[in-house]
């Protein structure tokens, strides 16, 4: 055999022992990876890009080397001709004339042996569209994050660095304020697309040290390599492999699902339960089998399909999926209402309460219409979230319950216009529990009225201060009276503690004593 080195010293090492390295394990499939980079000018993405390209060999690419690329290596070519066309005029090259040279520019050998790293690109929901009709997928996109703050801080940086190039550059701070505004504008409708239909977006701190980005740019892509190259290796020896991160859309899950649509199998053949995992569009539980995909509920049923993914599929599985009439439904309140004159089952009282509480007077609980389903026709209510998963999951159980004869009585609602208006105020109102709160920790006595009175007069004078109906002159002028209220109500415990001791002197009474004592005698 022959064998090639990247360096003349590892050449040499293996001249003088070639048997150890001979008998190591083979290394994995080489896998081509396709990665973009976006983010707001002076964000580093060039440098991470760049990075990928001197470290991994990987190309990197922007849309202007795509379309360099096309015009100085193919001149003659009907694309090279309209891409002239527009640029002799001085107008920007289309977006679809700009993809059609990327797609050209991802012929290259490296992008299909080593991979490519697209800079900056997609910038517009109308280039992903256009990507995606090329068929143009990164298995990993990493948007750095950083505000404009910090865009044109960098910008300052950069003009007072001695590394400039002699040529003058776009980086003026009205021309990065429009970059960054365009970023900003379209940036959220990319990366909820790729989140959707991918789930291969990574948000990355891009205020953080240009070796902390590189690292964690990275490690992410390293995982990404690592699960693809297993799920090659897996899938070529007959075996089950996840789908994580194969950038995988939901319209192609929808066709290749297996025998349990998006039902747990694990979960179905172990425990009999029904366990749909439709709820979150996530692919992390995930694995292709035979040509299907199958979702399951966590990752102990996925390392579970992964070991021995026969006995949960057919022929071998133990519980077929019941057929979508015999499957429960989930019901929203309007849905509910709609269904009328058609009512519930067991009266509106939950079956799961009443069955996991063995069926006693005290386990008959009504249901809550905003947790409801549907099963075989029927319509049942549970009395919460949790109640209702549990149904959804062994519908078998509780469906068929029978009521007792002794039910609860009917609890009739109270019109709360029917409430004695101090229990109006506190059903409708907090104005009067925070007045009552306070007459309970001041509690104030006025001069020469009784307890009660002072009270009723605080709260009277508080709920008018706090009117919200009333308007704010009319809440300021009773905010006054309260105040007013209340100092006269401190002239007692004054009072009290001024006068004790022996009869002073005009000159030896404390200060405001003789106003006061003249307030609480007028009163």
């Amino acid at each position: 055999y022959i064998y090639f080195f990247s360096r003349k010293e590892n050449k040499e090492k293996f001249m003088k022992n070639p048997i150890k390295y001979i008998r190591q394990p083979k290394p994995k499939p080489a896998v081509p990876i396709k990665i973009v980079i976006v983010g707001p000018p002076k964000s580093g993405k060039t440098t991470v890009a760049k990075k990928f390209a001197s470290v991994y060999g990987l190309l990197r690419l922007s849309v202007g080397d795509a379309i360099r690329l096309v015009l100085n290596n193919q001149p003659e070519t009907e694309l090279a001709l309209m891409l002239k066309r527009h640029l002799h005029k001085g107008l920007t090259v289309p977006d679809e004339l700009a993809v059609q040279a990327l797609d050209v520019a991802l012929m290259n050998h490296v992008c299909n042996t080593t991979g490519v790293v697209i800079d900056g690109y997609p910038v517009t929901r109308k280039q992903v569209n256009l990507l995606e009709s090329a068929r143009i997928i990164p298995v990993k996109i990493f948007e750095l994050e950083m505000d404009a703050k910090e865009v044109f801080r960098r910008a300052l940086l950069d003009k007072e660095s001695t590394d400039r190039p002699p040529y003058p550059e776009h980086d003026s701070s009205q021309i990065l304020a429009i970059k960054n505004s365009c970023y900003k504008q379209h940036i959220d409708a990319i990366r909820t697309y790729y989140k959707k239909e991918h789930q291969n977006w990574c948000v990355i701190d891009a205020f953080q040290s240009k070796w902390w980005i590189w690292n964690k740019v990275l490690q992410e892509v390293q995982v990404v390599v690592k699960e693809i190259q297993i799920y090659l290796e897996r899938i070529k020896e007959g075996k089950a492999a996840g789908i994580a991160d194969l950038c995988i859309t939901p319209k192609e899950l929808q066709y290749r699902l297996g025998e349990f649509g998006q039902y747990c199998p694990v979960s179905l053949a172990e425990k009999g339960e029904l366990v749909d995992c439709s709820v979150t569009s996530s692919l992390q539980f995930a694995a292709e089998f035979r040509g299907h995909y199958y979702k399951m509920a966590s990752q102990e049923e996925l390392d579970k399909f992964l070991s021995r993914p026969e006995v949960y599929v057919p022929p071998l599985a133990p519980h077929p999926l019941p057929s979508p009439d015999r499957l429960p439904k989930k019901l929203t309140a309007a849905e509910v209402k709609a269904l009328f004159p058609t009512s519930a089952e067991m009266q509106g009282y939950c079956p799961v309460t009443y069955l996991d509480g063995k069926q006693r007077y005290e386990a008959l609980v009504p249901g809550n219409i905003e947790y409801a389903a549907k099963y075989q026709d029927k319509v049942y209510i549970f009395e919460s979230e949790e109640k209702l998963l549990k149904f959804m999951r062994l519908p078998e159980k509780y469906w068929n319950l029978k009521l007792p004869r002794k039910l609860p009585p009917v609890k009739e609602p109270i019109p709360l216009t029917a409430l004695p208006l101090a229990g109006y105020l506190e059903q409708a109102t907090t104005s009067l529990i925070k007045a009552l709160n306070e007459v309970g920790c001041l509690k104030p006595k006025f001069p020469f009225l009784s307890v009660k009175k002072t009270a009723l007069l605080f709260i009277a004078c508080h709920l008018k201060a706090h009117n919200p109906r009333s308007s704010e002159a009319a809440r300021q002028t009773y905010r006054r009276k309260l105040a007013q209220f209340m100092e006269h109500c401190q002239l007692v415990p004054y009072l009290g503690a001024a006068m004790a001791g022996p009869y002073r002197e005009l000159p030896r009474r404390p200060l405001g004593f003789d106003c006061r004592l003249q307030t609480f005698l007028s009163l």
